[in-house]
């Protein structure tokens, strides 16, 4: 079965059940985690999702922002459009912010993912308060939005 057929059902399993689930996935050396927080029939809120691969081991910085312009055209569904907006060419990683970000009174929301040469596509949610440190956040999406992220993260990784 593929990362989004495993992650299909094991939404369909987790269904209206409360509790922390951890989704820990393998398809062709690919592994998909996730951290999710509550589940019902039509959405569910999650800490993280990550695609682990060894694919992009020893990738350039070059082949890395091309992934990342590639999940920024395909990402699109997301509540922000999300970007490049750095890349350590040192460290081997771009990483990819909303643009623009979510932006209220009690502060700014965003989405931030992470592409390492490592083999590591990092999706998370985050919150900066004014004149604060940001801190993490619970993304909520529907089935269908995260099914569609699995599915987005693992073609971009090949």
């Amino acid at each position: 079965m593929t990362l989004k057929e495993q992650t299909k059902t094991a939404l369909a399993n987790y269904a209206q059940q409360t509790g922390l689930h951890r989704l820990d996935f393998e398809e062709s050396g690919d592994r998909l985690t996730a951290e999710l927080l509550s589940i019902d029939k039509l959405a569910c809120e999650f800490t993280h999702l990550t695609l682990q691969t060894g694919k992009l081991s020893g990738a350039s910085p070059e082949r890395l922002q091309g992934i990342a312009k590639a999940l920024a055209q395909r990402l699109t569904y997301l509540l922000e459009p999300i970007s490049p907006i750095e890349t350590d060419a040192e460290g081997c990683t771009v990483q990819m912010r909303s643009s623009p970000p979510q932006r209220g009174d009690d502060g700014t929301c965003y989405y931030e993912l992470l592409v390492r040469r490592g083999g590591e596509l990092d999706l998370r949610r985050w919150k900066k308060a004014p004149g604060g440190t940001r801190a993490a956040l619970t993304a909520t999406v529907t089935h269908e939005v995260l099914l569609r992220l699995v599915g987005d993260l693992a073609e971009a990784a090949k």
